[in-house]
C-alpha cells in the first residue's frame, strides 16, 4: 500500500490554467507535481499574483500563498522559487527533486530557440495542437532561411500539428516547405500523405502520374495505408464498437441514433481538447 500524505491545500472548485505546461491545476500539490514534470518548461514569470491570490482563495492555501509572494517580491529565480516549493511536497524524493532542478540549471543554459522549439514538441506531443502551431509560428519568424536544417524541423512538426487539425491543404504546404529547405524524404512522404487527405481520386491520381517521384513514395504510402487500416480492423476498439453498433440497432432505431450521437460527440469533445 502506498504512502498517504497530507495535502498541502485544499481542492479548488475552479482551476488555474498554467499556460507553459497547457495544463489546468485544482490544488497546490497538483501545482508542485506538475512543476516536477515539467521543468524544462518552466519560468519565473509563471508565479504571479494570479497563482497567489488563487492559492488563498481558492485553495485555502493562505501559507503557501504567503510564501510565493515573498519569493516573488524578493526577484527570487526559478530555481529558488520551485526549490522551495518542492521542498514542501512530501510525494517528492531529495533525488527527484535534485534531479529537477538539474534540468531547469540546463535549460537556463539553452537558446531562446531550444526553450521555445521544446514548448512546442511538448504541446505537440500532448496533443494540444494550437498551442504548438503558435510556438513554431513564432519561431520561423525568427529565423534566417539560411538555418536550413532548423528551419526544416519547425515546418515539418507545424505540418503536423495542422494535419491533425484536419488542416490538411496548410499542411501539405509546410511538409513541401521542409522538404524544400533539406530534401529530406520523410517530409516529402508526409506532403504525399496530406495530398491523399485532400484531393479527389482523380486529382491525385493526375497529380502522381505526372510525376516519377510521387508514383514512388504513393506507392510506399499505399502500403502503409492498408497496413494501418489492417490494424485498425483488427483492433480492440474497432471491434468493440462493431458489438456496440449491434446492440444498439438491436435494441431498435431510436436506440441506434443515440449511439451514433454518443459517438459522434465523443470526437467533437477529442477534437475540441486539441484547439481549446
Amino acid at each position: 500500500m502506498g504512502n498517504v500524505y497530507k495535502p498541502i491545500s485544499g481542492k479548488a472548485n475552479r482551476p488555474f490554467f498554467l499556460e507553459r505546461i497547457c495544463t489546468n491545476v485544482y490544488s497546490g500539490d497538483e501545482l508542485i507535481y506538475c512543476l516536477g514534470e515539467n521543468p524544462e518548461l518552466l519560468s519565473a514569470d509563471m508565479f504571479n499574483k494570479e497563482l497567489i491570490k488563487w492559492l488563498d482563495e481558492d485553495c485555502s492555501a493562505k501559507e503557501l500563498a504567503v510564501m510565493l509572494e515573498k519569493l516573488i517580491k524578493s526577484k527570487a529565480d526559478v530555481i529558488k522559487i520551485v526549490s522551495t516549493l518542492l521542498g514542501l511536497a512530501p510525494f517528492i524524493t531529495r533525488e527527484e527533486a535534485d534531479r529537477i532542478i538539474k534540468v531547469i540549471k540546463d535549460e537556463e543554459g539553452s537558446s531562446e530557440f531550444d526553450k521555445r522549439k521544446a514548448r512546442g514538441d511538448f504541446f505537440l506531443t500532448k496533443e494540444r495542437y494550437e498551442y504548438a502551431i503558435r510556438e513554431y509560428e513564432v519561431l520561423l519568424s525568427t529565423l534566417d532561411n539560411e538555418e536550413s536544417e532548423r528551419v526544416a524541423s519547425i515546418y515539418h512538426n507545424l505540418g503536423v500539428a495542422k494535419s491533425r487539425l484536419f488542416l490538411f491543404e496548410q499542411a501539405a504546404d509546410d511538409f513541401l516547405m521542409a522538404y524544400d529547405c533539406d530534401e529530406d524524404p520523410v517530409h516529402y512522404y508526409a506532403y504525399i500523405a496530406t495530398l491523399r487527405f485532400t484531393l479527389t481520386d482523380r486529382e491525385y491520381v493526375k497529380r502522381i502520374g505526372d510525376d516519377a517521384k510521387m508514383r514512388d513514395v504513393t506507392l510506399k504510402l499505399e502500403a502503409d495505408i492498408e497496413e494501418a487500416k489492417k490494424e485498425f480492423l483488427e483492433s480492440g476498439e474497432y471491434l468493440d464498437f462493431l458489438n456496440k453498433k449491434k446492440e444498439s440497432e438491436e435494441a431498435g432505431r431510436y436506440a441506434f441514433c443515440s449511439f451514433l450521437d454518443m459517438k459522434l460527440n465523443e470526437k467533437k469533445e477529442e477534437y475540441n481538447k486539441y484547439v481549446y
